[in-house]
């Protein structure tokens, strides 16, 4: 489903943009090229007709109704206003669904970290808790998304699945809601959780609202999605955008054919071909993000985020609070400035620091003293002597002599060209990927295959 380009992005070479092109899956190519197949055949039908098939008579009627056609039809149906507007309306809509579908990492940490027990009844506590997360979102998704109910077409699969148990699926079909069963495996979370609390497996009533305010965070993004689902784009909306591209394309059938009183006759309109790839593309985009839950290339992986919420969660339920590493020292425990170590490869990336703009500038490199005065706008209220009490004359030769320091020390010692004198003289190359630079300060290398040290100098 979801086609993933972003590591041929990590870089702006000509090699990462043609790489981006050739792909087939999910691309402007696949959309779109077989529309414009047969657009340029019907497009060459008509010339054939017309330069064939009609007598002179036919032909200059023809080329009326050409020029007539052509005539100002950009300027009658703007698509490029159009267009715009509606996919930037269809990319909003998408990106809230995307943060709207529910991961369950920070609830199923919040059970392992704030349920304490390590009996077996408190491990089904919260492995049940995830469970019925997982259900309540199963539920939603197979309601709204076809991936989902093609998963689980019944109550019944979904009980095959391992979501839920016969006895969950009875109580769940007792319950004669006309509208929906969302909400059922929640209201058995807030049970389980009230029930812990009351068993002093919850520490404090503070927690446990943290707990239930999880779950509300959850439920309200499936909420969100259901309200997507129900109330989509007005109809209207992209019924004017896709008919207006299309009736475009098909007047230009005509209004763009070449007639034989042209300085170029062209049997295949070669820039309207061009501006049909660009429109029609851009349409497709809408489309595809019009209901990204759907079946198509660059759909949402739902089914893939609801096996990583089950497996995730019941794994993270196991574990619980206790299997935690015991406190030791850390490596940079005695250093007073810690130096964060790098591959050899990775170190001589220039790394812009995390500095304001004006943070290197001096704006009293050329003065021994500021006087420091209360602004003009309060000049009128004060007298003469209140004035000259209010100043303040500062010192700045200290900070000039400070600033001097450390712009010489930055200049002579560049990282730059201090990086290039170790390749100049490094005598002791990593041989592998396995080789890393250890210690800048002790210049040495360890070779992680064979586990020993060896001097860069």
């Amino acid at each position: 489903m979801t086609v993933s380009y972003t590591l041929l992005v990590s870089g702006a070479q000509l090699e990462s943009f043609v790489r981006l092109l050739i792909r087939w899956r999910g691309s402007v190519w696949k959309a779109v090229l077989p529309q414009l197949t047969v657009w340029t055949l019907a497009y060459m039908g008509i010339s054939m007709v017309y330069r064939f098939a009609f007598d002179r008579d036919q032909q200059e009627i023809f080329e009326k109704v050409v020029r007539y056609f052509d005539k100002d039809l950009s300027k009658y149906l703007p698509l490029s206003f159009l267009l715009g507007f509606f996919v930037t309306q269809v990319v909003s809509r998408w990106s809230h669904i995307t943060e709207d579908f529910g991961w369950i990492d920070n609830s199923a940490t919040n059970f392992a970290n704030f349920i304490h027990g390590t009996d077996e009844e408190t491990r089904m506590c919260r492995r049940t808790l995830i469970r019925y997360m997982v259900l309540n979102q199963a539920l939603v998704l197979r309601d709204i998304s076809m991936q989902v109910r093609k998963r689980f077409p019944t109550y019944e699969t979904m009980v095959a699945a391992g979501f839920m148990t016969d006895k969950e699926r009875e109580e769940l079909m007792s319950v004669h809601d006309e509208y929906t069963r969302y909400w059922m495996p929640l209201h058995w979370c807030y049970g389980i959780l009230d029930k812990a609390k009351h068993d002093k497996r919850i520490d404090s009533d503070h927690i446990l609202v943290y707990l239930v305010e999880d779950l509300q965070h959850f439920r309200e993004g499936l909420t969100r999605l259901l309200k997507f689902d129900w109330i989509p784009i007005p109809l209207i909306y992209p019924q004017v955008v896709f008919l207006a591209v299309r009736m475009y394309f098909g007047i230009c059938l005509v209004s763009r054919q070449h007639i034989k009183s042209d300085e170029l006759d062209l049997w295949v309109p070669i820039m309207t071909m061009v501006e049909f790839f660009v429109y029609m593309g851009w349409m497709k985009v809408a489309e595809a993000l019009l209901n990204p839950l759907g079946e198509d290339d660059d759909d949402l992986e739902i089914n893939c985020v609801m096996d990583k919420n089950l497996i995730t969660g019941m794994l993270l339920a196991d574990r619980g609070a206790n299997d935690v590493p015991s406190l030791t020292k850390d490596k940079h425990w005695n250093d007073h400035v810690i130096h964060p170590l790098y591959t050899y490869t990775a170190a001589g990336r220039t790394v812009q620091p995390l500095v304001g703009s004006a943070y290197e500038v001096n704006m009293v490199e050329d003065e021994s003293k500021v006087h420091m005065v209360p602004h003009k706008s309060r000049l009128s209220h004060l007298g003469k002597d209140t004035y000259v009490s209010c100043s303040e004359v500062v010192d700045v030769t200290g900070h000039n002599k400070a600033h001097s320091e450390k712009v010489r020390s930055k200049r002579e010692n560049n990282h730059d060209r201090a990086w290039k004198s170790i390749r100049d003289r490094r005598k002791v190359k990593p041989t592998n990927e396995n080789s890393v630079i250890l210690n800048g300060r002790d210049k040495t290398v360890v070779d992680l295959d064979n586990n020993t040290e060896r001097s860069r100098f």
